[in-house]
């Protein structure tokens, strides 16, 4: 049986409810995001500048545009890049809110929290309530619905669409107001990108003295040095010479970059972000923006081998 959701709007008095949805950015990450909310019986419109991107949703008789104004969906979720993109896919020419009234937003891009509450006051003048909703756990996550979504928002709002979020995850958490997703991701983020680059260079390190990588993984996962990157990024994409993580360098410093802001709006001192920072801008800078996060570690690979950090 189809699960119905409640938008968390009043009409007449009575909640609505709602089974309608509208999913913008059907990439790597979106496209196995919303094939989970198809399987799980909701009603789903989806649009994607990429044609391509969309063919599997039209086969199976889903509702798509490469635009999001004339699609259904009484609530939209984007997954997209940047706030700049969000904001063209909600408020452009062409955009989701342009020619009807949409109940909730969903933002589960990684983007920043600044940008989401202005968007939020710009869309409650259409009526229009927001969660931001990042999540974190990659493309092994969005395969398996296993991602863990952290929300900011109105706790009505939250709690009316929270099954939609956990056809998509594994665990969904209310971590304050609006914008308070994007904060938490960003600072996520920044524990990822110091945790991979640390254990890429202890992997590195050990297997230049002769030791066989895969134990020292095995070590680390099973002891105090057990990270995301011990436990998946390693092992499932640095080992296997895969480099195939799902996540750009582009993108990954834009996080980062996210954090260092808001720090800075904190007023905090943060030497080991700042350095940080500074280390995956040369990588992204040394080896391309579209490479993989894990390409680090043929690029320290290279660096030990004299070739100046070209892997």
């Amino acid at each position: 049986m189809p699960r119905s959701v409640s938008t968390g709007n009043e009409i007449g008095g009575e909640p609505r409810m709602t089974r309608s949805l509208l999913f913008i950015g059907v990439g790597r990450m979106g496209s196995l995001m919303a094939g989970h909310l198809v399987d799980s019986g909701y009603d789903v419109a989806l649009a994607d500048l990429s044609p391509e991107a969309l063919e599997p949703f039209a086969a199976s008789g889903c509702p798509t545009a490469t635009t999001a104004a004339d699609l259904p969906g009484d609530i939209v979720i984007t997954m997209l890049p940047t706030d700049a993109h969000v904001r063209e896919a909600l408020l452009g020419e062409n955009g989701a809110l342009a020619s009807r009234k949409r109940q909730t937003v969903i933002d589960m891009s990684s983007v920043s929290p600044e940008a989401t509450r202005s968007l939020a006051a710009e869309l409650a003048t259409y009526g229009t309530t927001l969660l931001d909703a990042p999540v974190s756990g990659g493309m092994a996550g969005a395969k398996t619905a296993s991602l863990i979504g952290m929300v900011g928002g109105e706790p009505d709002v939250f709690a009316a669409c929270q099954p939609i979020l956990e056809a998509m995850c594994s665990k969904v958490i209310h971590v304050g107001p609006v914008g308070s997703g994007h904060v938490v991701k960003a600072l996520n983020n920044y524990l990822s990108a110091a945790t991979l680059w640390t254990a890429t260079e202890a992997l590195t390190v050990g297997t230049r003295l002769g030791l066989d990588p895969a134990r020292m993984l095995e070590v680390w996962t099973a002891g105090s040095g057990r990270s995301h990157a011990t436990e998946v990024k390693l092992p499932d994409h640095v080992l296997t010479r895969s480099f195939d993580f799902g996540q750009s360098l582009k993108l990954f410093c834009k996080d980062i970059g996210i954090a260092s802001d808001l720090a800075a709006k904190a007023g905090a001192e943060t030497p080991a972000l700042d350095a940080l920072k500074a280390l995956w801008e040369g990588a992204r800078d040394s080896i391309g923006p579209e490479a993989d996060i894990t390409r680090i570690a043929s690029m320290m690979e290279a660096m030990q081998k004299g070739s100046g950090g070209k892997p």
